[in-house]
């Protein structure tokens, strides 16, 4: 891999998200997000700060996946249609640079969205704020890898966020599916149940604890350890990484 062409392709990516003016909108989304965690402090009986930050900080982390998940998807698949991709490989430029290229933009831009929902955060909790930032930033790399890599694959919108939306939820469930599929309430002696839950068990072994990042509880005093931390970030790596090969193994495949 050249480095120069990675630093090509990542500045020409800025460049598009710029252009784009998809900023506003989280901009936008975040001045409405806090306007309405006001607004339910204030219907609170008691607990109203609390309230605030848990309200906002649970509906903003849903606006940025959306909005990443979008901007990725929509961003790739729009330069592969306008034959803009072909373009690129067609000049000294390798499909790991430019993919390359293309993850690190996209993290960048996912960095400045954690950032930007998580500053009323940090000015009314400056630590938990912090940490629910910095986790923030790991759940987005997640879905920046999952969104270039099923947008690489699929080359359809709508499927390729259709299975990113689905990667999300479950990856956000699988550890309450776990729970339930093993609860008191199973029987677990018919075979059924137990190929379910034993089905269920290798999902959970195979996908991210998504469950585990970004917690509204972090903002009302229950802060997470270290370990926890760095568990986070082992996950994000390990999963992002892994991410990141599928892509680039299905780019290489493909004739363009």
């Amino acid at each position: 891999m050249v480095l120069s062409n990675i630093a090509t392709v990542t500045r020409f990516t800025w460049l598009e998200i710029r252009r784009a003016r998809l900023w506003w909108f989280i901009l936008a989304m975040t001045v409405l997000g806090y306007g309405i965690g006001e607004f339910a402090a204030s219907i609170s009986i008691t607990e109203s700060n609390e309230n605030r930050l848990v309200f906002y900080a649970a509906s903003m982390r849903l606006v940025a996946v959306f909005f990443v998940a979008l901007l990725v998807a929509t961003s790739v698949l729009r330069e592969i249609d306008d034959k803009g991709l072909e373009l690129a490989l067609s000049r000294p430029l390798s499909r790991g640079d430019w993919y390359i290229g293309k993850i690190f933009g996209y993290v960048s831009a996912a960095i400045g969205v954690a950032i930007l929902v998580s500053f009323p955060l940090l000015v009314q909790s400056p630590l938990a704020g912090s940490i629910w930032s910095y986790s923030l930033m790991l759940e987005l790399i997640i879905v920046v890898a999952a969104a270039l890599a099923f947008a690489i694959t699929l080359r359809q919108i709508t499927i390729a966020l259709s299975v990113v939306a689905g990667f999300y939820i479950i990856s956000r469930a699988i550890a309450g599916l776990v729970l339930i599929s093993t609860g008191p309430t199973v029987d677990l002696a018919l075979g059924s149940n137990q190929f379910i839950a034993a089905m269920i068990e290798c999902l959970a072994m195979v996908l991210p604890d998504l469950d585990r990042f970004t917690q509204a509880r972090w903002l009302i005093g229950m802060l997470p350890s270290v370990a926890e931390i760095s568990l986070l970030t082992a996950q994000a790596v390990i999963y992002g990484a892994l991410l990141v090969a599928v892509g680039l193994f299905d780019l290489y495949r493909r004739e363009f």
